[in-house]
């Protein structure tokens, strides 16, 4: 019997799922390739800043969630020989049978202007280091952190780091965005409520208003604002992770790649795209990035992989929206289950418990139910901000 060689290039949701999907193919030998080697709960990167939920909590190592014929590879895929049916990594080529890009999402670049230290909150490094920083600079002069992006994460990140230091005068937070208006797809009053929070808790939004330069700590806006002693934050968009292939692909504009119903690529049945890679449609349009379709659309994506080298015939993905949910710490808003508004504590305790239930293992998964259970819990706050009665204090 023949041996597949199987290769997954992402260690998110949509190739863990994808792993998953593959296991009952005892003929293959499956290689993960990812480039950090954990598995991370993105949607509560944020979280950090707020110390609602321990770094050490929002990720699991690859190599735990391994099935015994998964061998997980840290490494850095550079292209990829639809031709010669081969991955090239920094430090090693590897061929495959049958192929799943799963690779995520990355920050849109930041424009040449910036000079100085740019954060990011696209990944648990990056949210560790903007936590250090300021960690280490708040109770000096007064801090000023600046969030380019008033998207879900950009928003988050403010709300966040506010809860971790409620004090404006220790941290003052603005957040900036080219677009005239915030979130186009909230309602009116929605909107109306999230900018009222925004300005309850002591956080500023410039709307049509862009970062025109930084030096060093130093922020320059386009309204003429000069804002000094800066931590600047780039969130401003992602876009799928850059993998180089031999051929032309149809991309979106965002870099995702269009594929068939099944999730394949056009012309290559044997290389399936998933997560945030694929251009994942419904009704003829393209899908925002979310851990549902993420979640999906890798399982079905591994599925048609061993259907086909099965000689079975793939299915389409359809797939089916549950909503989502954006957290502010204090409160929220979202649509669930196709039309349904949600907002307030009761948003905010189900994108807790919907973490929890996506979550990559069960120990771990027991923190964001605490978390949705009681909103008050801060078992990790900013040491520089800590509350009287030690570490595991709460703060109102």
């Amino acid at each position: 019997m023949k041996k597949f060689k199987i290769v997954i290039v992402g260690g998110g949701f949509a190739g863990l799922q994808a792993a998953r999907s593959l296991r009952r193919l005892r003929n293959a030998d499956m290689s993960l390739i990812d480039r950090t080697g954990i598995a991370t709960m993105v949607p509560a990167l944020p979280d950090t800043l707020s110390g609602r939920l321990p770094s050490e909590k929002l990720f699991r190592p690859l190599p735990e969630l391994a099935g015994r014929n998964l061998g997980v590879i840290l490494d850095t895929v550079e292209s990829v020989s639809l031709a010669h049916r081969t991955v090239t990594c920094t430090d090693g080529t590897y061929a495959y049978d049958g192929l799943v890009l799963a690779g995520g999402s990355v920050p849109v670049a930041v424009p040449p202007p910036f000079e100085g230290p740019v954060h990011s909150v696209d990944s648990l490094e990056g949210a560790g280091a903007l936590r250090a920083e300021i960690e280490a600079r708040v109770g000096r002069d007064p801090l000023h952190l600046v969030v380019a992006g008033a998207g879900y994460t950009g928003l988050e990140v403010a709300a966040a780091a506010r809860r971790g230091v409620p004090d404006p005068k220790a941290l003052a937070i603005t957040v900036v965005d080219t677009a005239q208006d915030i979130l186009p797809m909230l309602t009116d009053r929605q909107r109306s409520a999230v900018r009222a929070y925004l300005e309850k808790s002591s956080i500023t939004l410039c709307t049509s208003t862009s970062v025109r330069r930084t030096t060093g700590n130093v922020v320059e806006l386009s309204n003429g604002a000069t804002i000094g002693n800066a931590l600047f934050v780039w969130s401003a968009g992602m876009r799928a992770a850059p993998i180089e292939l031999d051929e032309q692909v149809e991309r979106t504009p965002d870099g995702r790649i269009v594929t068939t119903d099944p999730l394949a690529l056009p012309g290559h049945p044997e290389v399936f795209v998933a997560g945030d890679q694929a251009a994942l449609t419904r009704d003829d349009r393209v899908l925002r990035r979310a851990v549902n379709f993420a979640f999906y659309s890798g399982r079905r994506a591994g599925k048609n992989l061993a259907g086909h080298l099965c000689d079975r015939r793939p299915k389409p993905f359809v797939p089916v929206d549950l909503g989502w949910v954006l957290p502010l710490i204090e409160t929220s808003a979202g649509r669930i289950f196709g039309g349904l508004r949600i907002g307030g504590r009761l948003g905010l305790r189900l994108h807790y418990l919907m973490c929890g239930f996506r979550h990559f293992g069960g120990r771990r998964a027991g923190t964001f139910y605490r978390a949705a259970l009681n909103l008050r819990r801060t078992p990790a706050p900013l040491s520089s901000a800590a509350p009287p009665g030690g570490r595991h204090g709460n703060r109102s």
